[in-house]
């Protein structure tokens, strides 16, 4: 997702705490960054004092969301990510407003992502960005839009920017649902080093450094994580690296440079029939097939121009990125009941090259007010893609049948322009038409037995709209609306067929209400229909077209600030998802399958200084995340199990050390992480039963991980 975060600098000085009050309700704070002198060295309590305390004289960096371009739309900081413990960059997206994550296919595939009542898999629904570069992959074999947020190192997440819906003009392929955008910083001087061992002989190694002269944006960080697992078939390693740094070049100009390397090898439990866990036939953490699982691997570069400043009316971006994906995957749902002899079990290999750039100019012109803007942008983005699927034995791991064995070529050239105005200083307009231009060709030498390559190309156009309207300062009623796309596996296209798009339409209203820093509410209801959906289909291990969709629901967010040692941040989001057509296998008002209606989220940190030793503060960091997710619709009108867990975290820091124990599932719950209902048969030459049954994989137990952290 393209950046849409603005930057100010400014010089704190006694008595003007108030610019880090609340903002005019239309801000139209240019990005900029003021001449200041180096960061002085820290004194000896600056480790541990909070972001909103800083030290007179200091120059301090402030970042923050630029004119929201809807009710819900939300820019979740440092502060409010890392109040609870969280096992991987994924799961720090359960704080945003609507978003659940689970992982039913091993520590190392593609989180499963839930979002405003869309079961988005392994991200069909959901666009993502991180560090400046796409994540979603085109025409994944295992999954459209399959994104994995593995190589994201925690520690490093600086923000997490969130567009649900589809209003915005820089959201292209995959934002159904939305966008979600990761912002990479670290904000500790100097080095980092952190140790970690839990159960199931968990064990981490943290790694980074920061120069002290430099902002957040520049750093190095290296992770590497092993853990043998909470059962069977449930070990995983890997490694991360990732770099950045940005540096001005003259008065006006700001360079990023971006690289990261990610490498990681899993295993994976899989399903188990639910009557036989219940019953107490299977142990819940056992597996019918130990050889599932896969491997992993991700390059990523990116870099980035950017034009600032203050009195310039002209302002520019261009960011050019390249990824390089490799993904293999083991897996089997049914069993024997496809092949009763040789069995079910499937490995997928998909390994793909991105290029690509986004660009964009803004002009601020004074029309109806100074700060009107319009602006225009680019963005294209080509992939190269080889994969292959093939069932194999289970005894000696031959190959019994090739299924899949294609060349894909993929690119997304796309265009936009957006004006946004002021009008009487209470109301702001903004309008924008986004132009998509896709072209695929597919070489399956598996279908096609002479060779032949299949080719199609589309085009999509999506206008979106805002209106916000400023009631009193800090409360401000917003309405939006948007057209978006998702665009099929290339495979399944005909030679010459004009690209059918998933075509997306999105309402919303509602309201946002902020008392500075203290306190933030957004209240806003929504409406989402799709001319056409997918769901899994347990055969082929991926999600397959359905008929049109339509999403119905309500979010409220509201965090708070009361003291600088102290955030919370609680939602709660409801959506009603039904069929709107008849297809054959759903009927008009059935309810979508494995999407849940109801998710809520709680998260509190705390970090109070509580005395003074040898001249370090020594400061409380203790935090609590409560995630509840009820009323998941299956297939055959049942409905699947409720999820509440809690994690919880409690450490002491004493400048250069930090101990803390990071404990999830707090109250031991026996949950599911995937529930699936369909047939299947897992005993080889058995009569195959073609009943549905429900299948679930189970999540982790309590977890306990111990860190220590030097900070030198």
């Amino acid at each position: 997702m393209p950046s849409r975060s603005f930057s100010r600098w400014v010089l704190v000085l006694p008595g003007v705490s108030a610019l880090l009050g609340a903002a005019p309700a239309f801000s139209d704070e240019p990005e900029k960054r003021e001449t200041q002198p180096a960061v002085a060295e820290p004194s000896p309590e600056d480790a541990t004092k909070p972001a909103d305390e800083p030290e007179p004289g200091t120059t301090v960096r402030i970042e923050g969301q630029k004119k929201a371009g809807s009710a819900s739309e939300t820019t979740l900081d440092r502060q409010v990510l890392h109040a609870a413990p969280h096992k991987g960059a994924s799961e720090t997206l359960s704080v945003v407003p609507g978003v659940f994550v689970t992982q039913h296919g091993g520590q190392g595939k593609a989180h499963q992502i839930f979002l405003r009542g869309f079961d988005a898999q392994h991200g069909q629904d959901v666009e993502i960005w991180a560090g400046g570069a796409p994540v979603n992959e085109v025409s994944n074999l295992h999954g459209q839009g399959y994104a994995d947020m593995h190589f994201i190192i925690p520690e490093v997440i600086e923000r997490v920017r969130a567009l649900p819906g589809t209003y915005d003009v820089t959201q292209g392929d995959f934002a159904v649902a939305g966008s979600l955008g990761f912002d990479l910083g670290y904000d500790e001087p100097g080095f980092t080093v952190s140790t970690s061992i839990g159960s199931f002989f968990e064990r981490r190694l943290f790694m980074a450094y920061h120069p002290p002269s430099f902002d957040d944006e520049t750093f190095a960080a290296v992770e590497a994580e092993a853990t043998n697992g909470f059962g069977p078939s449930r070990a995983a390693r890997h490694a991360s690296a990732i770099g950045q740094i940005g540096f001005d070049v003259g008065q006006t100009l700001h360079v990023r440079l971006m690289a990261s390397f990610y490498a990681a090898r899993f295993d994976s439990a899989g399903v188990l029939p639910l009557a036989k866990v219940e019953s107490g036939a299977i142990d819940p953490f056992e597996t019918l097939d130990p050889n599932q699982g896969g491997d992993s691997m991700r390059v990523q570069v990116v870099g980035e121009v950017r034009q600032y400043g203050e009195d310039t009316k002209d302002r520019y971006r261009f960011s050019p990125f390249f990824v390089a994906r490799d993904l293999k995957l083991r897996h089997n749902f049914t069993g024997f009941l496809v092949d009763p002899t040789n069995g079910d079990g499937t490995q997928q290999t998909n390994s793909a090259k991105t290029v690509g750039a986004v660009g964009s100019y803004s002009r601020r012109f004074d029309w109806l007010s100074p700060r009107d803007e319009v602006e225009i942008g680019v963005f294209a983005r080509s992939d190269w893609i080889d994969q292959a699927q093939v069932r194999l034995s289970p005894i000696d791991d031959r190959v019994t049948e090739q299924l899949v064995d294609a060349e894909v070529r993929a690119t997304n050239l796309a265009g936009w322009v957006q004006a946004e105005v002021t009008a009487l200083r209470r109301i702001r307009m903004r309008a924008g038409l986004r132009a998509d231009g896709l072209f695929f060709a597919a070489l399956d030498k598996v279908r096609e037995a002479a060779g032949a390559e299949r080719s199609s190309m589309g085009f999509h156009l999506g206008p979106k709209a805002t209106v916000d309207v400023m009631i009193v300062p800090g409360l401000n009623a917003l309405a939006s609306f948007g057209m978006g796309f998702r665009s099929p596996q290339a495979r399944s296209l005909g030679n010459g067929e004009t690209t059918p798009f998933t075509e997306v339409l999105s309402f919303e209203g509602g309201a946002r209400y902020a008392l500075g820093p203290e306190l933030a509410v957004k209240a806003a209801a929504f409406h989402t229909r799709l001319s056409n959906d997918l769901v899994f289909d347990e055969v082929v291990a991926r999600n397959e077209p359905v008929g049109p969709t339509a999403r119905t629901g309500g979010v409220l967010e509201v965090s708070a600030r009361p003291v600088p040692w102290l955030v919370s941040a609680t939602s709660v989001t409801y959506t009603h998802a039904a069929f709107t057509e008849d297809d054959g296998e759903h009927a008009a008002g059935d309810l979508l399958p494995y999407a849940p209606q109801l998710v809520a989220r709680s998260d509190l940190g705390v970090q109070p200084k509580l005395t003074t030793l040898l001249d370090r503060a020594l400061v409380l960091k203790a935090g609590t995340g409560l995630s509840f997710v009820g009323m998941r619709p299956l297939p055959f009108g049942e409905m699947g199990h409720d999820i509440f867990l809690v994690d919880a975290t409690l450490g002491l820091r004493w400048k250069e050390i930090e101990a803390k124990v990071d404990v999830f599932n707090l109250l031991n719950a026996r949950w599911y992480d995937g529930e699936f209902t369909y047939a299947s048969n897992f005993e080889r030459g058995a009569s195959p039963s073609l009943v549905a049954q429900r299948h679930v994989t189970v999540g982790y137990p309590i977890t306990v991980m111990g860190t220590v952290s030097g900070y030198l």
